[in-house]
Order: C-alpha cells, then sequence, then structure tokens
C-alpha cells in the first residue's frame, strides 16, 4: 500500500502552457523517468502550472532508502505545495522548506537530510531561475550549438540540503533558454553509478550520454541515458534511486 501510495504522488500528466493548450501544442514540454533501488524510493519531483508563462520544477534526494525516505518524500511533496506563493523566488522556497522541516527534525531527534533543486521557468522571458539546496546542478542542453553544460553561477547559487542548518538561506540566480534547448534535473543515482573500476558515471558521463543523443525525442534520450548508465555500471539494476526530469522549450 506504501509503495501503491507513494507511486500516486508521480505526476502521471504534465501541465501545458497555456493551460487550455494541447500537449501537442504546449509551449513547454515535459518528460521524466523514475527508477527505484528498492521497492520504495526516496526520490520525488513536482511540476507545477504557477502562470500561463511560467512552471515550477522541484526535483529532491532523500538520504536512504525504504519506508522512512518515502514518508519523507512524501512530506517534502507535501510542504512544496503549501508553499506554492513562494515558488515564484526559487531561492525564498528553498529558505522556507529548510525552517519548516528543520523545525519538524528537530522534534524527533533524527537526522536526516534532501537535497533540493527548485526551477521556475519563464517561458515568456525566456528564463530559469533557480536554487539548489545540496543537489547536483541542472544540465543546460543548447540543440542548435551542441553544448551540453552543467549551469553552475558560483558558490552563491548552492546551499546545503535541506534538514542540516535550521536558519540556511538559499539564493536565487538564473539564466537564459532559446526555443529548442533543454533543461535536465536529476538525483545523484545517475551520476554516482560505479563501475567495476571504482569509477563514477559523474557529470562528464551523463553530458556524454546527452551529446551521443542530442537529436533524438527527449523520451528516447531519458531511456539512452539511463541504459548508458547500466551499462557503465555493468548491471540491469541500480543500487540508488535515479530520477529524471526534462524541460524542453519547443521550436515554434
Amino acid at each position: 500500500m506504501a509503495t501503491e501510495l507513494q507511486q500516486a504522488l508521480m505526476p502521471n500528466t504534465y501541465p501545458t502552457f497555456p493551460a487550455n493548450a494541447a500537449a501537442g501544442a504546449t509551449k513547454l514540454r515535459f518528460c521524466h523517468r523514475y527508477l527505484t533501488a528498492t521497492q520504495m524510493g526516496g526520490d520525488v519531483f513536482h511540476i507545477a502550472r504557477l502562470t500561463d508563462d511560467m512552471a515550477a520544477v522541484c526535483i529532491c534526494d532523500v538520504m536512504g532508502h525504504g519506508v522512512r525516505a518515502a514518508l519523507i518524500t512524501a512530506m517534502m511533496r507535501a510542504m512544496i505545495e503549501t508553499h506554492a506563493t513562494e515558488a515564484s523566488d526559487p531561492g525564498r522556497l528553498l529558505t522556507q522548506l529548510n525552517s519548516e522541516f528543520t523545525g519538524i527534525l528537530k522534534q524527533t531527534g533524527t537526522l536526516v537530510f534532501v537535497t533540493v533543486l527548485c526551477c521556475v521557468i519563464n517561458i515568456r522571458e525566456s528564463i530559469a531561475r533557480f536554487a539548489r539546496a545540496g543537489h547536483p546542478p541542472p544540465l543546460q542542453v543548447r540543440r542548435s550549438s551542441g553544448e551540453v553544460q552543467p549551469i553552475i553561477m558560483g558558490a552563491a547559487s548552492a546551499g546545503p540540503a535541506i534538514g542540516i542548518i535550521p536558519n540556511a538561506l538559499f539564493k536565487t540566480t538564473e539564466t537564459r533558454f532559446a526555443p529548442g534547448d533543454r533543461l535536465l534535473f536529476y538525483t545523484d543515482g545517475i551520476i554516482e553509478v560505479e563501475a567495476s573500476n571504482g569509477s563514477q558515471f559523474g557529470i562528464e558521463g551523463l553530458q556524454e550520454s546527452v551529446r551521443s543523443n542530442l537529436d533524438q525525442p527527449t523520451e528516447v534520450l531519458l531511456d539512452a541515458i539511463l541504459s548508458d548508465v547500466c551499462k557503465f555500471g555493468n548491471s540491469s539494476a541500480l543500487t540508488d534511486d535515479a530520477c529524471l526530469v526534462a524541460a524542453e522549450l519547443p521550436v515554434i
């Protein structure tokens, strides 16, 4: 039952932009893949329409596995939805989530932390604003030039994982994007897969996988990444939960 409830928290449809647009005519497209290492996962993501021109994407990775991690993912999903009014400013949203989450944990005496990445995509302005709490940076895929680069805006763009420092402040940074660009969000279950010699797939491996499949539809791209990750680890099963979420601004 717990597994079924957790699966019900995962989006099975994506918002369209504007709200009345058909799936094939939306100004912003989404796609995801989610694999759990055990019956219950510790990753969760949420996609929301803020306005007809703005979308919010949050992806979270809870420490550990099993029922406890699944319970925390449900908490994080509920808290993100509760504070939707702060979503337009990702840094403010993470600051609020951290304050509330650490307050809850203080009452239990349990150490639990969650890495979180929040991003707000403004379609009209072609700007993505984001804030990170211990989470790996997203990739920006520029199909026009073939560039695949992590979005790193200096030390100010990343704060500690949620649940560690009660009064941590998180800052919002931004980047511009163009029609045809993709933003790729992921959890460390992708980049921390190890080969037999102990080397990790890493962000570099993820970049190379994306470059090799740059011209593929987004659904095929995500499947190819998972295939490359499993080949690298020489296993059909992952040892950690893995989540991929892609946002694409179609060429009009």
